[in-house]
């Protein structure tokens, strides 16, 4: 990998239909992505039975799913990292558009729906 400092918000692609995820860059040891969401957009509840999966807030805020109908703020300048199987996803309720970065460890985490 010749790349590595990257201005993260120069990847934040948004749509009017929905939440639009964007690969910065995939090693042998993690993948990284930017998500970019709306007011009104979801990323729908999930998990990865294969890693964890670590979301920056670079922008705005986003209603952050938990599981078991658990839901808590996630804003600007704050982490979230779910675990292994552990569900997560969220909902812009906000007026402003929201931007995160996705870090996936392993790459390769697989992806199943789940209930939030």
């Amino acid at each position: 990998m010749n790349e590595r400092i990257f201005a993260l918000e120069a990847y934040a692609c948004f749509s009017d239909e929905k939440a639009v995820v964007t690969e910065v860059v995939i090693t042998q040891n993690s993948s990284i992505a930017v998500w970019a969401v709306r007011p009104g957009q979801e990323v729908e509840a999930h998990c990865h039975p294969d890693g964890q999966d670590t979301w920056f807030m670079l922008r705005g805020t986003l209603t952050y799913y938990l599981g078991n109908s658990q839901r808590q703020t996630l804003s600007a300048g704050q982490f979230a990292i779910a675990d292994q199987n552990q569900v997560h996803g969220a909902v812009n309720e906000g007026t402003e558009d929201s931007v995160f970065v996705s870090i996936y460890s392993a790459p390769k985490i697989g992806y199943a729906k789940a209930s939030a």
